[in-house]
């Protein structure tokens, strides 16, 4: 099998916004590579309907960040959270000084409220595609210094006397060594490891894996929230949030509104609507007749449902795996515990979100924690070594047979038996140094897996409550 070189000052590993913003801010002197496990647009960014959360038309930040530290039941990090809601009053001018164009009404800002928001503060582009519309202006104003390489599946960090110095990797089926000064984990969630899930499913926790090989800490690995509305048809699709804020209430099959007795009705924090909608019996709809311009506001939704013949004023819902909290330990600059090595949006646990994320906040995080990550990049200057891969050496139908087992356990309410039966079938499995990408994608996918059903365990033993009650405060959301 042939061997591809490539070498630059910056690697980062990932194409949605936390990378991309990365890359935007990174001095012009220094080369990047941005690297894509498959196509260069196939990321959660891309698929984000509800926008982006900012109090920039706000006198202060102090209601957004009480919002964000409310939805997470106060175990967010408030400095951090200070950081995010400060500086992420610029977010919205800095993007569009990129060409990023911000959906205006008659009298401004056509803005659009979500769970646990106290006001309406998100900012959309191009209504219900704003991650779209968002991702495509800013992969276009990508400098000359960035090369992108799409369908790369990184399968081990390269470490010399404790430093990061590159990766390995391979582009399609050929092997690639990327020699870079620093690395950036930019690799998204966790939601590809189960069917049911609002994310893209590449994104199956390849940067945890790839961190804890090489010394990182981990943290809130059960901290996992599910988004109360994926449509509930044969393939899941997200129901963006804002249509509840643009009026829409959550019903039952006789029309009552399941969410009347909460304060904020259907605009409840995620993890307690989820786990109302988990409970109950019966099928569950997105009444939408309270929402005007509706087809103008939710352009996808719209056409998805004229698709699948589904009424848009009565859309079938139910919960679904839709983003991590937890992650790679940083600090409020992206550092890793290891030299050389940083992490931003999704992949990362900056403490922003807690055991629950307020709507719209994660591209956010991605802009502002972005910046931070390319300010405070150092390179490293050592010899680029590489070392023995190993992988699994299982049969796919073998490793599908496994991935079925992490949807039986990876659930809002997890359940322990499973959990420790796939940890049980995964101990025992043989290496092999005959390593192709398959294997290593195999690999990386039920590592992260394991990861995350010994955090979750290991939570377990030491919690004095009931397995429901911990659930709800976090391993759900």
């Amino acid at each position: 099998m042939s061997l591809h070189k490539e070498k630059a000052d910056i690697l980062i590993i990932g194409t949605g916004l936390a990378a991309v913003t990365t890359a935007l801010h990174i001095p012009s002197d220094l080369s990047v590579i941005l690297v894509s496990k498959s196509e260069l647009t196939e990321t959660n960014s891309d698929l984000a309907q509800g926008g982006i959360a900012s109090s920039y038309l706000e006198e202060t930040s102090e209601a957004h960040k009480a919002d964000t530290m409310f939805a997470s039941n106060m175990t967010s990090c408030i400095e951090r959270v200070d950081i995010l809601t400060a500086e992420g009053r610029q977010t919205i001018e800095e993007m569009e000084r990129f060409g990023v164009r911000f959906d205006r009404d008659g009298d401004g800002y056509d803005l659009g409220r979500e769970g646990a928001h106290q006001t309406h503060r998100i900012f959309h582009a191009g209504g219900d595609e704003t991650g779209r519309h968002v991702m495509r202006q800013l992969r276009r104003s990508l400098p000359d210094n960035v090369k992108v390489l799409e369908h790369v599946l990184v399968h081990d960090l390269v470490v010399w006397q404790g430093r990061v110095v590159g990766a390995m990797a391979f582009q399609r089926e050929e092997r690639i060594h990327i020699e870079a000064g620093a690395v950036v984990l930019a690799t998204g969630g966790i939601g590809g490891l189960v069917d049911w899930t609002s994310n893209v499913r590449t994104v199956t926790g390849d940067g945890l894996v790839l961190a804890n090989r090489c010394g990182a800490e981990l943290t809130h690995l059960q901290r996992i929230q599910f988004h109360p509305t994926l449509l509930a048809t044969e393939e899941p699709r997200l129901v963006t949030e804002a249509l509840r804020g643009a009026g829409a209430t959550l019903i039952d099959a006789d029309g009552r509104h399941v969410m009347a007795h909460h304060l904020l009705g259907s605009l409840a924090p995620r993890d307690e609507v989820a786990r109302v909608l988990t409970e109950r019996n019966g099928p569950i709809y997105l009444d939408t007749t309270n929402v005007t311009r509706l087809h103008d506001r939710f352009p996808k939704l719209a056409l998805t449902c004229d698709e699948l013949g589904i009424d848009l004023r009565q859309i079938p819902v139910r919960p679904g795996l839709h983003f991590h909290m937890g992650g790679i330990e940083v600090d409020d600059m992206g550092r890793t515990g290891v030299d050389g090595l940083y992490a931003v949006g999704e992949v990362a646990d900056t403490g922003v979100h807690g055991a629950n994320r307020l709507a719209s906040n994660s591209l956010l995080e991605c802009w502002v924690f972005g910046k931070r990550v390319a300010q405070a990049i150092q390179l490293n200057d050592a010899p680029f070594t590489t070392s023995e891969s190993l992988a699994y050496d299982i049969s796919f139908e073998m490793f599908q047979e496994l991935r079925s087992q992490i949807g039986n356990w990876l659930t809002i309410s997890p359940n322990l038996e499973e959990m420790k039966c796939f940890l049980q079938n995964t101990q025992s499995l043989t290496l092999t140094k005959h390593v192709t990408r398959q294997l290593s994608e195999q690999t990386l996918l039920l590592d992260a897996a394991r990861l995350l059903a010994q955090s979750i365990l290991g939570m377990e033993r030491h919690d004095e409550h009931d397995l429901s009650t911990r659930t709800t405060t976090t391993v759900f959301e």
